[in-house]
């Protein structure tokens, strides 16, 4: 009998964060991050980590653990998120994944499995090198020669994914492509219902990014950035956290090269960017379930209609998910 998972998913700024607490609280569960950089220690505003008032309302993994140069893989987030998932359900609970990094999310609840052996630290950090000295667009061409059918689903500035595509296509002598291929045939090994929170005015969603970006300023967005970059400039290659946007953009800020204003505006287009690549990514999961937030108004009532449809499926009963003494659902 497969273990439950809830997921909350989809573009940032949307409101996941929120409607994943308050899940939580209403389905007796705990939060499991599903974003690439908020595993990142010593950058709680710049990768919108939970503040400690969203912290204290609901029990959170994988948030904060890594330093500024540890690098952290797909593979390494299945294996700690599925640990995560195990223990929380041990303890009677429901895990709940919150977070708009698209690779983890299918990665985790489909079961992707990813050879180890495919990793050298050293062949990735003169990848990360070269990416910093010819930039994203020759990294990714390099990845078309390689793997062209990878090359046209991992975007340029993607940069982390163009890199670990590379070093798997070089250390196993096949494409990163083929790989993906045979993970997708696993059986999912969770029962699970994703939810994503989304705008059908997108202009709304833009607007709520600026407003977040700004809010970012305000609270110390600087200061983190300023840490991030002297970092930097003393490491022998850009740890994977400088890649975050929010920091990458203010940078060039630093330098000398663009003004402050030029790089906050640089943040948000980014960050509307992003939003739009995370809904494409996930307009191809099947079966999510779209919360239209400019027509539900609250989270409180996103969390309502989340709760509707999973007494539609059979997994609420009203008082409680039906799930037996080991954490699984009764089907």
């Amino acid at each position: 009998m497969k273990q439950t998972v809830i997921a909350v998913t989809g573009p940032t700024a949307a409101g996941k964060t929120a409607l994943g607490i308050a899940l939580a609280r209403e389905l007796n569960g705990e939060v499991v991050s599903c974003d690439s950089m908020q595993v990142y220690k010593g950058l709680p505003i710049g990768t919108a980590q939970p503040d400690e008032e969203e912290l204290s309302q609901a029990r959170h993994h994988l948030i904060g653990f890594l330093d500024w140069d540890e690098a952290f893989s797909v593979s390494d987030y299945v294996k700690l998120a599925g640990e995560a998932v195990a223990d929380i359900h041990c303890r009677g609970r429901l895990p709940i994944l919150v977070g708009g990094t698209g690779l983890y999310a299918r990665s985790l609840l489909r079961g992707f499995s990813f050879k180890d052996e495919c990793r050298d630290d050293k062949l990735r950090a003169r990848l990360y090198a070269e990416a910093q000295e010819l930039g994203p667009e020759k990294m990714h061409r390099r990845l078309s020669e390689l793997d062209p059918v990878s090359a046209r689903e991992i975007h340029p500035n993607n940069v982390k994914r163009v890199l670990r595509a590379l070093e798997y296509c070089i250390l196993s002598g096949e494409p990163f492509s083929e790989q993906a291929a045979r993970s997708r045939q696993a059986e999912p090994p969770y029962s699970y219902m994703m939810f994503c929170p989304v705008f059908r005015d997108r202009q709304r969603l833009y607007e709520r990014i600026d407003v977040r970006v700004d809010r970012m300023f305000e609270q110390g967005l600087m200061r983190e950035a300023k840490e991030l970059y002297s970092f930097c400039k003393k490491a022998k290659t850009c740890p994977t956290a400088a890649q975050s946007i929010g920091y990458k953009e203010l940078f060039p800020y630093f330098d000398g090269e663009i003004s402050l204003e030029e790089a906050k505006e640089n943040i948000k287009r980014e960050s509307r960017r992003y939003a739009k690549r995370q809904i494409t990514w996930f307009a191809r999961e099947p079966d999510i379930h779209y919360l239209y937030m400019d027509e539900l108004y609250s989270i409180d009532e996103a969390m309502k209609e989340c709760v509707r449809m999973l007494e539609s499926c059979g997994l609420y009963t009203g008082t409680g998910l039906k799930l037996n003494e080991r954490g699984n659902v009764i089907e």
